[in-house]
């Protein structure tokens, strides 16, 4: 299964948690493009460019679902096990929600922007289970604020705005997150509302389904 929404919905963390419940792998394409590069994936955008970044996403992507033969590819310290698709029962049988069902499928987490970046989408087309961690507007817009006033300024779908910009960067995000809810809300076949959760209970929720 793959986790996709908007950056700061909780991927990562509640992957994680949902990996460990699963007994099953769990990667994060932006681990992968940072192990493969050597940057993240905002560094990568800001040097290289956002052609270079999908490139980068669709090829990490492509690594976590295992849709090449990738037996042997380091992965942090694990290696990749598994060298085919991801593969989720196609009926709702409590027996087939069981066994080799998890034991064949790995949870991903995706990078908050793949809904624009056209191979990364029909990759993530192919995979049975795909679930969107919606969140409001004010709390990711918030916790992306969060980081900025770290780092000194916006990622770069807010343009890399300075963090003194806050109004324009809202603006900005204000579009985006209109496009991108309504593109993750059509390509996933189950939403989990977070709004007011913590990822342990986002993963419950998603777990409880599976």
């Amino acid at each position: 299964m793959i986790l996709l929404g908007l950056s700061h919905a909780g991927k990562t963390s509640a992957g994680r948690l949902l990996a460990e419940r699963l007994g099953c792998p769990f990667y994060d394409t932006d681990e992968v493009i940072r192990i493969r590069t050597g940057l993240t994936p905002r560094q990568l955008c800001r040097q290289a460019g956002v052609s270079t970044l999908h490139a980068a996403e669709a090829a990490a992507l492509r690594e976590c679902c295992f849709l090449h033969d990738c037996s042997g590819v380091p992965f942090a310290a694990e290696p990749l096990r598994h060298s085919t698709p991801l593969s989720l029962p196609t009926d709702d049988s409590a027996e087939k929600r069981q066994g080799t069902a998890v034991e064949n499928c790995a949870v991903v987490a995706a990078g908050g922007g793949i809904c624009d970046n056209a191979e990364a989408s029909a990759i993530v087309a192919a995979i049975p289970l795909r679930v969107f961690l919606y969140a409001e507007e004010a709390a990711l817009f918030e916790r992306l604020t969060h980081d900025a006033l770290q780092t000194g300024y916006y990622p770069a779908f807010l343009r890399f705005l300075p963090v003194d910009q806050k109004a324009e960067a809202q603006r900005l995000f204000a579009e985006l997150y209109a496009r991108r809810t309504e593109l993750y809300r059509r390509s996933c076949n189950l939403i989990i509302d977070t709004t007011g959760l913590n990822c342990a209970s986002v993963m419950e929720k998603i777990a409880a389904i599976c």
